[in-house]
């Protein structure tokens, strides 16, 4: 088993309401991958796209054939003649969602991490963020980012196979020591760097200590009732790397 998971759970926006929730993710650890995805609410039926993303890429690489299989998916799962003119016009102008899949490469001590949008992988010892990708700021989460559209001319930007041009971070690690990596959506992310931004470990420290959904939850309502953080769907996910027992 190349990752071992800890923890993987998913918090909607609204507790009593768990089927809007527009996050999708699937773990595959005996693949040595995860991928998150993060529906963008103000896009249409959402919550389909992240999931046939995640769904695609637990078994594929990041490409543009890829993505064309998961938009040929996404159409064949809504008849726009059949939809009121104002949804008619929402579908034609796409949806969105983010994309991280992350890869261990445990024979080469590495951990490959391609990233679109502002989901957010963290590499830490348990006490220190040693790395953190794409963004390394709280601000950076105020961007608009590039998300993975069903519309092909708003991927324009992604020239998948092109080299230098694909979202690819790289981080190697030693086959000693304890490193756990964790990923996150956005809301948590921007929450989890502006406490790092404070010097204040307690966020890291909290995030580290969860094991069941329970504990992701009570934490997220805390967080959001006392306006620190954002009120999102909000996605965990915190696993161990390969020899690092």
């Amino acid at each position: 088993m190349s990752l071992r998971i800890l923890f993987e759970g998913s918090v909607s926006k609204h507790l009593e309401s768990p089927e809007e929730n527009e996050d999708a993710y699937r773990t595959a650890p005996e693949r040595g991958r995860i991928v998150l995805s993060d529906g963008a609410s103000e896009s249409y039926d959402p919550k389909h796209w992240a999931n046939l993303l995640v769904e695609t890429f637990a078994t594929s690489e990041l490409s543009a054939e890829s993505c064309s299989r998961c938009v040929e998916a996404y159409e064949a799962l809504h008849e726009p003649a059949s939809l009121s003119w104002s949804r008619a016009a929402a579908y034609e102008r796409g949806s969105f969602a983010t994309l991280m899949i992350v890869q261990d490469h445990p024979q080469d001590l590495r951990v490959a991490i391609k990233s679109v949008g502002d989901s957010l992988a963290v590499l830490t010892d348990g006490q220190r963020l040693l790395r953190t990708a794409p963004y390394s700021t709280s601000t950076e989460f105020s961007l608009n980012p590039t998300l993975l559209a069903t519309k092909p001319e708003h991927n324009s930007a992604l020239e998948f196979g092109k080299e230098g041009s694909e979202p690819c971070f790289t981080w190697e690690y030693e086959p000693q020591g304890y490193l756990l990596l964790l990923c996150m959506t956005d809301a948590l992310g921007a929450w989890l760097l502006k406490h790092q931004e404070q010097d204040d470990p307690t966020a890291l420290e909290r995030l580290l200590a969860i094991r069941e959904i329970s504990e992701l939850e009570e934490l997220v309502e805390s967080e959001r009732e006392s306006g620190l953080l954002r009120r999102d769907d909000t996605t965990l996910i915190i696993t161990a790397l390969v020899g690092c027992d």
